[in-house]
């Protein structure tokens, strides 16, 4: 590590001021909206407010028993080939995903325990990816099979040809089109961030410490999309910061279930779950992608992708870091997150009022695992592999474009070309990137104007 340029001794260090803007960020959007729905609940009649707990109650109840039906779903595998019958597709895919996650997890285990790197690394994509795609067939069987799991096809009639031309400009509108922004600008940062460390590289090979540039423009990504750029002085306190979240979640759900199923006749009243719905959408990405670009690091050290390349979202290079344990906890608390995270947000399926900015769940599981899988493929696929991680950024991004305008997944058709147009925004920038990372040596002649000049 290169010494401090003269006269820096006084300057912020960029990572901690990243850092500090990450947790300060999370805290100040929890405490934000517990106040704003302490203060709607003062200000409001308490008739009105009465009549708004008994339908959210409703809301939250209807939410509950689709987080159910989504665990029975994705837990319930038959073995017999009849008792597949008739979504014999789903469930030989689950099966074969499910494999591959045992076989992933083997091979880490003997990875980690014979410090083979690449074996480490390659099991740990293995991992992720098949966990992602199972979780995608099952959701998808679910929502095929959704009628008769809820009993309700009504209610679903109702949502599936439901439709608003203009939205109203309401204080939950407003936070919907803020967590819109920051979901395009959080997947804008991919191939940015991949074109970013191209350019490093490129760099590095004519200049040393020529990656000055990259680093100030990923400092400045970090802090729009709140994917923290750390070192490694910082990674052991985010990475136990978000391991004992998702604890303290999967705790929590785990006491009120068991509450419920111990007292079915005295409930517990759920009604604030509805409040952090808008919560979990926008940490959604930020949570997820921190643990990815754990497992990311963690995986490329004692590989040339960790020599090479200032890419990945995490430093995790300190000495106090033990590989075999981090990473398996990585793993870990990935599984639970993503799981967890993943069925809350896709579990909310009520009827809009008009002018409500509203998306249909199917919609979002869709979106969010792609995203997922775009995060996975830009952090996890080894540098060497840049051009075929650039194609499968376009498949990916191509994908959620024709599924946005064949689906129409919100319900406000304003939104829905918005969206669109913002998809088509990335996939334009997708596809610059590939076509200026094939060559080092171009990027290391164009520079950072160059590069700008390209995307406009």
């Amino acid at each position: 590590m290169s010494a401090s340029a003269p006269g820096s001794g006084h300057s912020a260090d960029p990572n901690l001021v990243l850092t500090l803007v990450y947790f300060l960020t999370i805290a100040a959007i929890v405490v934000g909206t517990a106040v704003y729905f302490v203060v709607m609940a003062r200000i409001t009649d308490p008739e009105v407010r009465l009549m708004e707990l008994i339908t959210t109650q409703r809301e939250v109840q209807h939410l509950i028993d689709n987080l159910s039906s989504q665990f029975s779903n994705f837990l319930r595998l038959p073995l017999r080939w009849r008792a597949m019958k008739p979504y014999y597709t789903h469930h030989t895919l689950s099966w074969i995903f499910i494999l591959a996650l045992a076989a992933s997890v083997i091979v880490l285990v003997v990875g980690l325990a014979l410090s083979l790197a690449e074996v480490a690394r390659i099991s740990t994509l293995t991992y992720v990816v098949s966990l992602n795609a199972l979780f995608m067939v099952r959701q998808h069987l679910y929502y095929v099979r959704r009628t008769y799991l809820t009993y309700d096809a009504e209610h679903y009639l109702v949502l599936d040809t439901t439709k608003f031309y203009y939205f109203d400009w309401s204080v939950f509108n407003v936070v919907q089109i803020g967590i819109l922004v920051i979901e395009f600008l959080q997947l804008l940062s991919f191939p940015i961030r991949d074109l970013l460390d191209a350019f490093h590289i490129a760099k590095n090979k004519e200049l040393e410490g020529g990656g000055d540039g990259s680093d100030t423009a990923s400092f400045i990504i970090g802090i729009i999309t709140m994917f923290a750029n750390l070192s490694s002085k910082f990674y052991v306190i985010q990475f136990w910061f978000l391991v004992s979240a998702i604890a303290c979640v999967a705790l929590v759900m785990a006491a009120i279930h068991t509450y419920n199923a111990w007292r079915p006749h005295r409930p517990l009243s759920l009604y604030w779950v509805k409040y952090l719905l808008p919560l979990a959408n926008l940490l959604y990405l930020p949570m997820l992608v921190m643990l990815i670009g754990s497992a990311a690091c963690l995986s490329k050290i004692g590989t040339e992708d960790y020599k090479d390349s200032s890419s990945g979202l995490l430093r995790c290079d300190d000495p106090s870091v033990l590989k075999p344990l981090y990473l398996a906890l990585t793993v870990v608390a990935y599984t639970v997150g993503y799981v967890i995270l993943t069925t809350f947000v896709t579990s909310f399926d009520r009827i809009p009022i008009r002018g409500e900015i509203h998306y249909k769940s199917q919609g979002v599981a869709f979106l969010k695992n792609m995203s997922m899988l775009l995060s996975i493929v830009f952090l996890l696929v080894a540098n060497s592999y840049r051009h075929i991680r650039s194609i499968l950024s376009l498949v990916i991004v191509g994908a959620m474009v024709c599924f946005n305008i064949s689906t129409q997944p919100c319900f406000v058709e304003q939104i829905n070309y918005w969206r669109t147009y913002g998809l088509c925004c990335i996939l334009w920038v997708a596809l610059i990137v590939t076509m200026l990372t094939n060559e080092t040596s171009t990027l290391s002649n164009t520079g950072i104007g160059g590069v700008a000049s390209a995307l406009a």
